[in-house]
């Protein structure tokens, strides 16, 4: 692969080469670290719709009444609506892990968005 350390390689010392290294991008990497964000966003869908069909939707109690204060219908969440909408319960744990727990992700996000 050609890159100006390449070229120039020979008549640098190794700290200034290391240190031009580290301000070059891998855009290949950024792209493939994307397509696996998407990737997890879209099992992440599928499992909280399949969670939502088995799990919540034959069990929910959730009700609806009208506030006349308010003067509008509210709905009341039961507990397993809740726990779906709220809560890490219902996600998948390299979903947790890749994007909600990981603090490059905005950057990753916004590199790529950039290209």
């Amino acid at each position: 692969m050609i890159n100006p350390i390449s070229i120039i390689g020979s008549k640098l010392p190794d700290e200034i080469k290391y240190n031009i290294q580290s301000y070059l991008v891998n855009e290949t990497a950024y792209k493939m670290l994307q397509e696996y964000f998407n990737y997890l966003y879209y099992k992440k869908e599928l499992y909280e719709n399949f969670c939502y069909e088995q799990y919540i939707k034959p069990n929910c109690y959730c009700f609806r009444y009208f506030n006349s204060s308010a003067n509008r219908w509210k709905t009341r969440d039961c507990h397993y609506c809740d726990n779906l909408e709220y809560s890490d319960k219902y996600k998948p744990l390299d979903f947790i892990e890749c994007i909600i727990n990981n603090d490059q992700f905005k950057k990753i996000s916004e590199f790529s968005s950039n290209l």
